[in-house]
């Protein structure tokens, strides 16, 4: 749970930010991608506001791959013994490339040389994924609603939600992984006062996450 108490708001916009909303963003996620998704934003909106789902993924794997690599999580469900998490298989894709204990900077490099060899497992990262993780701010669309499998009509879903409210961020239109997002100025200035509570929320949601899907596996 989010630590509300350890919060600083910013007088100017809190009123605005609707966080009883943003504390429940990664409460029902059924898959690991909400959570290094955030993650990426988080890490991305320090240097600037409107980003590319494309610079997004290559973060994502990159805070993912010690995770899957070096830690042996299982980000996804195996069904019959088969990886069906394109976050997992993306990883494991180039992990023949990457000398052990690579650091961060590699994995990037790494990531841009090949590819070409990633963007099937991208763009199944980005069917759902950028548009779920705002389904808590987004009160009456339903989980089962056929919208999401519409990223035109949810994207402008998600901006008109952002005229009634402010959303961590919108997204801009355009062709597969060159939309952007744009962090809302409200919520960037707000996240960034309380980047260190925040990130540190996430990182033991993901956690608890990684080791309940870790467990359950045992189990089975």
């Amino acid at each position: 749970m989010l630590d509300v108490e350890r919060l600083q708001f910013l007088d100017l916009y809190s009123f605005e930010l609707r966080l009883d909303y943003f504390e429940k963003i990664l409460e029902y996620t059924s898959s690991s991608y909400s959570f290094y998704w955030l993650e990426a934003i988080l890490n991305l909106m320090i240097y600037k506001d409107t980003i590319e789902f494309d610079e997004i993924l290559d973060e994502m794997i990159s805070l993912a791959y010690e995770d899957v690599v070096e830690k042996g999580y299982h980000l996804g469900p195996l069904i019959h013994q088969k990886r069906t998490n394109a976050l997992e298989n993306a990883i494991l894709s180039i992990q023949k490339y990457l000398p052990e204990n690579c650091s961060k900077q590699e994995i990037i490099i790494c990531v841009k040389q090949h590819d070409e060899d990633l963007k099937e497992y991208k763009k199944l990262l980005i069917m759902q994924t950028p548009y779920r993780l705002l389904s808590s701010f987004l009160v009456d669309v339903g989980g089962n609603d056929p919208i999401w499998n519409r990223p035109k009509d949810i994207i402008e879903t998600i901006k008109d939600y952002n005229e009634k409210y402010r959303l961590p961020y919108i997204i801009e239109n355009d062709r597969g992984l060159k939309r952007r997002v744009i962090v809302q100025p409200e919520w960037r200035d707000f996240l960034m006062t309380n980047y260190r509570v925040i990130m540190e929320w996430v990182h033991d949601e993901k956690i608890k996450y990684l080791e309940k899907r870790k467990i359950e596996e045992s189990a089975s």
